[in-house]
């Protein structure tokens, strides 16, 4: 059995950092001029409106006048200082060393970009991640519905609007905005708009490859004879949803948790139980492992390796996520393998329509 992980590309990472590079390649020597305000003078910004036409529209409102007016040049700029690629000195703004060092290694660049996608502050670490999930299986999906569909999670996550409402569709755009330009600056977005179609927005191919989700910052790289566990997961809540999921033996219990939800689409805001005696919240003494760092008394982690289990091929367990919507799989251990290929845990096959995990809101 063969356990592919999708690479980036060398093309892909060229193409996605193409914008990048050259604001870094512009900052070299004395480096790029800045306003009394510390924005990128009219000159690049008239530069990078002309190389980047499809973010300026020169025919309707002629050429930007200064940096605000081309916003994925303004959050590109902002990001770049904050991952210390680029600095200011007096009234320029020079490469550093790390700046220069990334510029020469494109996928090493577009990963450090991917990786400041929330890093500027809390809502984007809410967002990033679901527009990502929005957009990963779809060429395109319109605007509206980007922030339609998004909408209910931030609600869900406690995200107001300035008046502490729940975001309408105009005002969620607002504040996604920034956001989007700066996925746009650093090559992980596209937006596209037809004659004959409302704007839509789409991962670039570097940004699919890219995609974060659950796994993103639980995967692992696999060494050479590593054994790995092939678990079958049918979600017993809906009929005829299940996946296939492989984990390292060395990885902990949580990676299975971790590819669960990728696999199924959720986002990993609930607590959650393994039953390795495959019941559902029975009481056999040490069957139970749950959520690290909250565990009831008595009640032992998951945070621990899955080779330390000695769980046999055909071995059942129980998983439960979010004890009040009681989300119910029933993993069977399918396969011993062995591989030295990259990324684990890994969702090898999805079957059915998973439901989404919460049901859409109800027009008042």
């Amino acid at each position: 059995m063969t356990l592919d992980v999708p690479d980036l590309s060398e093309a892909d990472a060229l193409a996605a950092t193409s914008f990048v590079r050259w604001l870094l390649a512009a900052g070299e020597n004395d480096g790029i001029g800045l306003t009394k305000t510390l924005a990128l003078r009219r000159a690049v910004v008239r530069e990078a409106a002309e190389r980047w036409p499809a973010w300026w529209d020169h025919a309707l409102v002629g050429p930007p006048h200064r940096e605000a007016d081309m916003p994925m040049l303004e959050e590109t700029h902002a990001g770049l200082r904050r991952l210390r690629l680029m600095r200011r000195r007096r009234e320029a703004l020079l490469t550093t060393a790390r700046g220069r060092e990334l510029a020469g290694d494109p996928r090493a660049l577009v990963r450090a970009l991917h990786a400041d996608m929330g890093e500027a502050d809390r809502f984007d670490r809410t967002a990033w991640p679901l527009i990502e999930a929005e957009l990963a299986n779809e060429d395109a999906v319109e605007a509206c519905r980007l922030v339609e569909h998004i909408g209910p999670y931030l609600e869900l996550e406690g995200w107001r609007d300035e008046h502490g409402r729940a975001f309408d569709e105009r005002s969620l755009w607002y504040v996604l905005h920034p956001l989007l330009s700066r996925g746009e600056g650093y090559g992980l977005l596209e937006r596209r708009r037809g004659d004959a179609h409302p704007l839509r927005v789409a991962l670039t191919p570097a940004g699919r490859t890219l995609a974060s989700g659950p796994l993103a910052a639980t995967r692992a790289t696999a060494a050479a004879g590593d054994a790995a566990l092939v678990f079958d997961a049918d979600l017993l809540n809906a009929r005829g949803v299940r996946a296939r999921v492989a984990v390292l033996e060395r990885q902990h219990l949580t990676a299975v948790h971790d590819a669960l939800q990728e696999a199924f689409g959720w986002y990993d805001d609930h607590l959650y139980s393994f039953f390795l005696d495959g019941s559902f919240f029975g009481d056999a003494p040490g069957a139970e492992l749950t959520t690290p760092e909250t565990p009831d008394e008595g009640v032992a982690t998951a945070d621990v390796p899955v080779g330390e289990l000695a769980l046999h091929l055909g071995q059942r367990i129980g998983y439960v996520f979010d004890f009040g919507d009681d989300w119910r799989v029933r993993l069977t251990v399918d396969e011993r393998v062995t591989s030295d290929d990259d990324g684990y845990p890994r969702v090898l096959e999805v079957r059915g329509s998973p439901p989404p995990q919460y049901p859409p809101f109800a027009a008042e």
